[in-house]
Order: structure tokens, then sequence, then C-alpha cells
């Protein structure tokens, strides 16, 4: 019997494919996140950026105050969008990585269960073997 026609042969070949596509989604998963922390970097730059000029244009008239106060308020909105954002890409990152750890769990065991199968057909083809060549001997040696 091939390895391929292995009964769990079927089960590992699955369980490989349910890996890969884990693996291939939690690379998806890191690029988004990758994105989302380089849009709440971008935001948090704007907001110092829009301080530092509010500061430095402290002397101003006061719509001039206000519109720069209320796009830090704006500024500030976004950043805690953009942060739950993160978090949840994080989140759902973190999860998939549980995922992918318990599918490569999974195909282990199922791989070694499917050794042990083999390793144990091996042995009693052996014996068998063994037991042919142990009756060739024992039937050479009565007609002698």
């Amino acid at each position: 019997m091939r390895v391929s026609d292995s009964p769990l042969s079927t089960v590992i070949r699955v369980r490989d494919m349910q890996l890969k596509k884990t693996q291939r989604e939690l690379a998806v998963i890191k690029v988004e996140r990758q994105t989302e922390e380089g849009r709440l970097s971008t935001l948090e730059e704007q907001q110092s950026s829009a301080m530092t000029d509010a500061v430095r244009k402290m002397k101003t008239r006061a719509v001039d105050l206000q519109t720069s106060q209320a796009f830090l308020q704006s500024l500030s909105r976004k950043i805690e969008h953009q942060e739950e954002k993160v978090r949840e890409v994080t989140t759902a990152e973190e999860g998939k990585r549980v995922e992918l750890v318990e599918r490569s769990q999974s195909k282990q065991m199922v791989e070694k269960i499917d050794q042990r199968r083999r390793d144990e057909e091996t042995k009693e083809q052996e014996r068998k073997a063994q037991r042919v060549i142990d009756v060739l001997a024992q039937r050479i040696k009565t007609d002698h």
C-alpha cells in the first residue's frame, strides 16, 4: 500500500489545505493591520502638527481658534475610530493565529496516527514474511 493510498491521506490533504488557507487569511489580516496602523499614525501626525500650529498661532482671531479647535476635535474622533479599527483587526489577527495553531496541531495529529498505522502495517508484513521464512526453513529441515 502506497502512502498516497492511506485511508488518512485524504484527511491529511484536507487539513493541509485548511492550514494553507488559514495562513493566507492571516497574511491578509497582517497587511490590513499594518495599513490601519499606518492610517492611525498619519492621523496622529496630523493631530500633532495641528496642535503645534495652534500653539504657534495663539494670538489669532477667535474664528480661527474655533476652526482649529473643531479640526482638532474631528481628528481626535477619527483617531479614536481608527484605534478601534486597529484593535478589531488585531483581535481578528490573534484569533486567526489561534486557528492556525489548532489547524497545524490537528494536521500533525492525523499525520502521527497515519504514521503509526503505516509502521504497524510494515511490522505486520515483516512478521508475515518471517513466518513464511520460518515455515520454509522448517520444511527444508524436515526434508533432509
